[in-house]
């Protein structure tokens, strides 16, 4: 296991038109063994995520599983050409989602890597956004 800095970039195209674009750091863990990733920290505050931590697994290089537990439940998973329905729980309420992958790349070096995914989400096969994320991390050398 790795401590790690982590820099999350996202950018949202919502159907009716808008679009949003955050940057999120923080430090958190990797543990990199038999071709999978996960990826684990605490969410931001000042997105309204107090309390809520997030895991990241990888498998094999194609499939991607983020789990969030706290103040927010959710188990979201981004596979390339695959539609998976993944329930995502608010404290406004429960609901289903859909999440289309278009793309999920995995590079890792000795140092860090970076997570690139873009996805789409619908409800009830409507779409409400396209998504693409980067996540970019690297080792934090102790001195």
């Amino acid at each position: 296991m790795k401590e790690v800095l982590i820099e999350i970039k996202g950018k949202q195209k919502y159907a009716e038109g808008h679009e949003d674009e955050s940057t999120f750091t923080t430090t958190g863990t990797l543990v990199l063994e038999n071709n999978n990733l996960t990826l684990c920290y605490n969410e931001s505050e000042m997105i309204g995520a107090k309390g809520v931590k997030t895991e990241i697994i990888i498998e094999n290089g194609n499939k991607l599983t983020l789990i969030r537990r706290g103040g927010m439940e959710s188990r979201m998973i981004v596979e390339k050409s695959r539609r998976h329905s993944c329930l995502y729980n608010t404290p406004q309420g429960d609901f289903v989602i859909g999440i289309y992958g278009e793309a999920l790349l995995l590079e890792t070096s000795n140092k860090g890597g970076k997570i690139y995914m873009s996805y789409t989400l619908d409800i009830n096969s409507s779409l409400l956004s396209k998504n693409i994320m980067e996540i970019k991390f690297e080792e934090i050398k102790n001195v």
